[in-house]
């Protein structure tokens, strides 16, 4: 069986005492790890499921768990990022809305017409419209991921 530096690196970092935080002492779950570590590398190079087995030495049902697994892990990482990214572009749009209301403020004090002033209370009003949809967004975030957790 010929390996990859990339594999061998691999070999090298589980002999290092600096495990995946996520994983526990137990020598089987480390073993796991680099198992489905090298079933992702060769699926991703094309090889079929059955290659992976031959190449790896493991039955064809393990690595069929084992990519569900990767898949499984994958989807909810996709999630979670995706979730955060949302809220952080959320988070930056009610600063901005702020901001803008802060400036508008500003404006509207050093202002002397009438018809101005108007039109600056209309666009504060409209940002803050705007940051309580934003709030709403973010409240139907916090629900999604309370029905995610359960």
């Amino acid at each position: 069986m010929r390996q990859t530096i990339t594999e061998l690196e691999s070999l090298i970092k589980l002999q290092k005492p600096d495990y995946d935080s996520k994983l526990s002492d137990i020598p089987s779950k480390d073993k796991i790890k680099f198992r489905r570590d090298r079933i992702n590398r060769l699926r991703i190079r094309g090889y079929s499921n059955c290659d992976v087995a031959r190449q790896i030495g493991c039955s064809l049902s393990t690595v069929e768990k084992d990519l569900s697994e990767i898949r499984k892990r994958s989807k909810s990482w996709y999630e979670k990022e995706s979730i955060t990214d949302f809220c952080q572009s959320l988070y930056d749009s009610i600063v901005l809305c702020d901001n803008a209301i802060e400036d508008l403020q500003i404006l509207f004090l050093e202002s002397n017409d009438l018809q101005s002033k108007i039109e600056i209370l209309n666009s504060i009003s409209h940002f803050e419209e705007r940051k309580t949809e934003l709030f709403q967004k973010t409240n139907a975030v916090k629900k999604y991921c309370e029905v995610i957790e359960k």
